[in-house]
């Protein structure tokens, strides 16, 4: 019995505290920008900002080189990177160029959304609370040229109580001005509200996701809008005191409408299941994978003047990835790359090991 209390708290301690990069949960087929609905990562302060206050004391750092006209991927990657200490009964963080809901591949006519900076501030009261602030200003102003200018406010809220979660993330504002023209504008929104249940190591959650844009461009209007509804239940399964297997199904639910002259809306309904694996191979390698796949429900349908439905072909993706441990320094990195691409009639697949594939998306901790 005491060694099994004991196997629980490392695993508890290493799951909580050891990790915290997207190379980390996207081997483990946790692919969202928010972090992951039940496996504990550092990363989950982008949708819980209560999480500040079990994540803390690390500098962490997401290499990358992509263009900030670019959304952030596996095969793009951004530089982004943050620190988070605890202050007596309080916690805050401070992370530097975070691209959620930056739609930068949208507005590239555009002031990009680009030098983000993200506040974090949390503490414990019973419940566990926390606050986070979003924040970006950009603007080009060269001679003989109109001014282009981009603002963004956003406001992430988020609470723990014994088995308990709720989250809130919300644009405020978003605007960019100066386009191709002067008169040009793109205004963007985003909520994002969630909750979950932890019933005896099973993870139960419901998120809700919409956001879009309106792209004025010499006086005509594009408006765009997704809407995200995902439920489902996850589990970690602790094999031993070094090897753990994460186990999720989710229904997911969405709808993407974009209108111009014309209207073109499609709709995905699907039932996707993960299955991954971290194990320590030694001392100082962890390795870990997964594979997912769209089972049982698997629906598209693409409306505009006709009516097209098919399933979504080639679901079936395969990630990897390692940490190289240097006791409290810890790097992390993605083998290979996956395309998950929203509303896709089909996703690419890469599935070899190759010298070019190895550590495409990398991220460097140190836990003090």
């Amino acid at each position: 019995m005491k060694k099994q209390i004991l196997i629980a708290t490392g695993l508890a301690v290493l799951s909580t505290s050891a990790f915290a990069s997207k190379a980390r949960l996207e081997a483990l087929g946790q692919n969202d920008d928010r972090g992951s609905f039940y496996v504990e990562d550092a990363r989950n302060v982008f949708r819980n900002a209560a999480k500040v206050n079990t994540h803390k004391n690390y500098i962490t750092t997401e290499w990358g080189t992509a263009s900030n006209t670019t959304d952030d991927s596996t095969t793009a990657p951004h530089a982004e990177g943050g620190f988070f200490r605890e202050m007596g009964s309080f916690n805050y963080g401070v992370y530097m160029g975070s691209q959620i809901d930056s739609q930068n591949s949208s507005r590239t006519a555009y002031q990009a959304h680009d030098n983000a900076l993200d506040l974090f501030f949390g503490g414990d009261m019973g419940v566990q609370w926390g606050a986070r602030v979003h924040y970006a200003n950009g603007n080009t102003e060269n001679a003989g040229t109109f001014k282009k200018e981009h603002s963004n406010f956003g406001l992430g809220l988020g609470m723990m109580m014994g088995d308990i979660e709720g989250y809130a993330n919300i644009i405020l504002s978003d605007e960019s001005k100066g386009g191709a023209a002067a008169a040009d504008k793109f205004e963007a929104n985003g909520l994002n509200l969630g909750a979950s249940y932890n019933l005896n190591g099973t993870k139960i959650f419901v998120d809700y996701d919409t956001d879009g844009y309106d792209d004025t461009v010499s006086g005509a209007k594009t408006e765009q809008t997704y809407t995200a509804i995902t439920v489902g239940v996850g589990r970690i399964h602790e094999v031993s005191s070094t090897a753990r297997l994460n186990m999720d199904v989710k229904f997911v639910s969405e709808k993407d409408e974009t209108k111009t002259t014309t209207t073109t809306e499609t709709k995905e309904t699907t039932l996707p299941l993960t299955l991954g694996f971290e194990a320590d191979a030694t001392s100082w390698l962890t390795l870990r994978g997964s594979v997912s796949q769209n089972v049982i429900i698997n629906n598209r349908e693409v409306k505009t003047t006709t009516t097209n439905k098919n399933t979504k072909a080639n679901t079936t993706n395969v990630s990897a990835g390692a940490t190289l441990n240097f006791g409290k320094l810890k790097v992390d990195g993605s083998i290979g790359t996956t395309s998950h691409a929203r509303n896709a009639a089909a996703q690419s697949e890469n599935g070899t090991l190759a010298l070019d594939n190895v550590l495409t998306r990398v991220g460097v901790t140190y836990w003090f």
